[in-house]
């Protein structure tokens, strides 16, 4: 079992610190900066929601993957074999296979 900061996660304005966007956990704890100096930088705000979104999208990979193999073999999916790979770079768990 992972150890993850509690869901859901949340985009917020630091207010400490210009142009900073914190992702925090549950609980209000930081779990991460994204830094976008001067406002300048457009990817900053979707990272973070990105980065915010994560638990949320590792909880929908794990149910997919888990669905398709109680319905069927889906091995040679290319569509499974894709949510197994990220499965597992999100997780590092190498028992993760398509």
């Amino acid at each position: 079992m992972n150890n993850f900061s509690i869901a859901p996660w949340k985009t917020a304005h630091s207010y400490d610190r210009a142009y900073i966007r914190t992702i925090k956990d549950a609980q209000g704890e930081h779990i991460a900066h994204v830094c976008d100096l001067d406002d300048a930088i457009p990817e900053a705000t979707a990272n973070a929601r990105l980065m915010a979104a994560a638990p949320d999208l590792l909880a929908a990979l794990r149910e997919y993957v888990e669905r398709h193999e109680a319905e069927c073999d889906p091995a040679g999916l290319p569509e499974y074999e894709l949510a197994c790979a990220a499965i597992a770079r999100a997780t590092s768990d190498q028992t993760v296979t398509a």
